[in-house]
């Protein structure tokens, strides 16, 4: 169904308004409007533009991959931003090509092999190329100009020139705005469900790190929690790992309100960093003098131990994570970290994907010492935490180094993990765990220690992060999922902060991931970290994996340049029994030729109309009523050859060139003349017949 003037160009302009790309919608929109003014046309075969529609396909399944890769978030925004980029070779080639549309089976993608087994079917793609358009528009919708106005202009015009005739135009009129109505009040919906869709689903299954802040917990949530198996990070442990875990921290907090924990320092202070890059986050960093004696006696930098975190960042700022008495930080990707003191480590320029190292060991983070926050209770709380401090004989004179093993022997022995929770009678969640069902899962244990600690004395924070143990099936990497959130407390001893954690080993065995049910999705979650190595890795990474390109590349040039073996015999067998040649049998080859031969006399096909509806309209005008046979018969051929379920045959084929050149020939006479509406003569143009 073609288009009426101007349209494909105004929804192309509309779409680089709405995008930001302007001058490139512009400049494609001249390009298409243009072939209306060029006359020259070329003829594709089905195989050329089986080739380019193959060529858009890959872009677009690059651009598909690049942009998941880049941000999940907003890969299909940005996915749909350049769709028409990609469709516009098609309409560039059907707007120049000589049947003025496209074949369906040169779309094809897959069994090529059944394109000349099956019969042509052609379709003009103007209207889809606009629907892609405004739904380009629609997707990106930035709200510089009002979008909905102009669409549905565009749209009122193309289905103007498409209705039916003779339809009652104010029936036609009434519907459009009643839809038009409708549609606003749908389009404002669909905005509002959109906004509050994404950000449910975002939130559920893509929400970020913890909160430096505040981090909300799950105590006194009832019923079984539901954690996920996506995989959020990775780590790579040091050389002489030994099956170890580790505790790595994103924040710290100091009080309790309700079911949510926050940190009273919210001052965030720059890291210092060395003059190689790193950021020295612990009591004692290596020295340079350090340094320059370890390259003297040529041993390693430093004897502490490394760990490798590689991670995607959903914003520009986030948060790191860090074992116990991290020291340092090395990122080539950043240019600044700060901390509030509690040991919580920020990034305000992270990139999408980042890989950090941190070197960890004695004397430790720097954090600042105990406050008052550090010991505070709260009042509901408070009466039964002091109780049983007392009954387990922590009193001001029992050091740390004693009470902390009594403490977790304690919760290991009277205690069980489960995610399993039930209602309680009491009003605290923390109260019923301690004193009813001794049941619940890392916070509970985390909340109640540190509550103890500091019903004996001991100032203590409670630390929210990951439990990195779970061994990778390929490579020596360590997978860490949603479902190995934890949650602990630090305690301070000795005039430094330790980690120190209660809840019983056993639910790392119930947290373990069954291979059947994290298979697919490690997969996927592999492509994905391999995208994101390309995307944010090293330069060398980089270039490593842009290698891999190079065969795919080779491939499709290949593909573009290879010739059709199968068409050539095809195309040659068709000469030989056609000598006039393949060209004469596209479907509209006579139609069209007997069409210009009218144009040229003044008789122009309206962009709405079929061949047939032309024909019939000008046919009075410019035929005798002897003619009018013949071309009811060329008519009738055409529409066989063009839309009937089996090929014409080799009879008919010849009657609709003999009949068609006798048309021609006929309004070639020089002595024929037509009449207009107006009933004046109009003589026909004596130009050659030949298309």
């Amino acid at each position: 169904m073609k288009t009426i003037p101007l349209t494909m160009a105004a929804a192309l302009v509309f779409w680089g308004h709405q995008t930001g790309y302007l001058l490139p919608a512009c400049f494609m929109g001249i390009v298409i409007e243009l072939a209306r003014i060029i006359k020259a046309r070329w003829d594709p075969s089905l195989d050329q533009v089986n080739k380019l529609s193959d060529t858009c396909m890959v872009c677009l399944a690059g651009a598909i991959i690049y942009f998941v890769s880049l941000e999940i978030e907003t890969a299909l925004a940005n996915i749909l931003r350049y769709l028409p980029v990609f469709a516009f070779p098609l309409i560039v080639v059907q707007e120049y090509s000589a049947a003025g549309d496209i074949d369906v089976r040169s779309i094809y993608l897959l069994k090529k092999k059944r394109m000349e087994e099956r019969n042509a079917v052609r379709i003009n793609l103007s209207l889809a190329f606009i629907i892609i358009c405004l739904t380009s528009s629609a997707a990106v919708n930035n709200r510089l100009f009002p979008y909905y106005p102009v669409a549905l202009a565009i749209i009122v015009v193309v289905l103007f020139f498409q209705r039916t005739r003779g339809a009652d135009i104010r029936i036609w009129v009434a519907a459009v705005i009643v839809a038009s109505i409708m549609g606003f009040f749908l389009q404002t919906g669909l905005h509002h469900a959109q906004k509050a869709v994404t950000r449910r689903a975002w939130g559920r299954f893509f929400d970020g790190g913890a909160d430096p802040l505040r981090g909300t917990t799950a105590i006194g949530r009832i019923g079984r929690l539901k954690l996920s198996n996506k995989i959020v990070f990775r780590v790579i442990p040091p050389e002489n790992d030994d099956g170890a875990t580790y505790l790595l921290k994103e924040a710290a907090y100091t009080f309790l309100s309700g079911n949510m924990w926050t940190a009273a320092q919210n001052k965030f202070e720059p890291v210092p960093q060395a003059e190689d890059g790193r950021f020295i986050t612990g009591l004692q960093g290596v020295s340079n003098r350090r340094k320059a004696e370890a390259q003297q006696e040529g041993q390693p930098l430093s004897g502490r131990p490394k760990l490798t975190i590689l991670t995607r960042m959903k914003k520009t700022k986030g948060i790191l994570k860090a074992p116990e008495n991290a020291l340092e930080v090395n990122c080539i990707s950043i240019s600044s970290i700060r901390t509030n003191g509690l040991g919580t480590f920020v990034v305000d320029d992270a990139p999408g994907f980042m890989i950090y190292d941190v070197r960890y060991g004695d004397p430790g983070t720097k954090i600042l010492p105990p406050g008052k926050l550090d010991l505070l209770i709260p009042d509901r709380e408070k009466a039964l935490f002091q109780n049983l401090a007392v009954a387990l004989g922590f009193g001001p004179d029992k050091p740390a180094q004693k009470v902390l093993p009594e403490i977790k022997k304690y919760f290991f022995s009277n205690f069980s993990y489960s995610l399993d929770l039930k209602a309680g009678d009491q009003t605290s969640p923390i109260t019923e765990f301690m004193t009813r069902t001794k049941t619940g899962h890392c916070e509970y244990f985390a909340t109640a220690t540190v509550f103890l600690l500091r019903a004996a004395g001991i100032p203590a924070r409670y630390a929210a992060g990951y439990m990195a143990f779970e061994k990778s099936f390929m490579g020596n990497k360590i997978v860490v999922r949603r479902k190995h959130a934890h949650a602990w407390t630090e305690v301070f001893v000795n005039g430094r902060w330790i980690f120190f954690d209660t809840t019983p080993p056993s639910w790392t065995e119930k947290e373990e991931s069954l291979f059947i049910m994290t298979a697919i999705p490690d997969l996927f979650s592999m492509i994905e970290y391999g995208f994101a190595l390309l995307r944010w890795g090293n330069p060398e990474t980089k270039k490593k994996l842009l290698w891999l390109l190079v065969p795919l590349g080779i491939l499709m040039i290949r593909r573009l340049l290879r010739k059709d073996k199968k068409k050539e015999k095809s195309n040659l067998h068709e000469q030989d029994h056609y000598p006039s040649g393949p060209v004469k049998h596209l479907p509209d080859f006579y139609i069209r030729k007997l069409e210009k031969k009218l144009a040229r006399s003044g008789f122009e096909r309206k962009p709405h109309e079929t061949y047939e509806q032309f024909f019939m309209r000008v046919k009075e005008k410019t035929f005798s009523p002897q003619d009018i046979p013949s071309l009811m018969t060329v008519i009738r051929i055409h529409k066989q050859l063009r839309f009937g379920p089996r090929p014409i045959s080799g009879n008919d084929l010849a009657i609709l060139e003999a009949e068609t050149d006798r048309l021609i020939q006929k309004l070639s006479d020089p002595g024929r003349s037509v009449r207009d509406k107006s009933g004046t003569g109009t003589g026909i143009d004596n130009s050659d017949p030949g298309s």
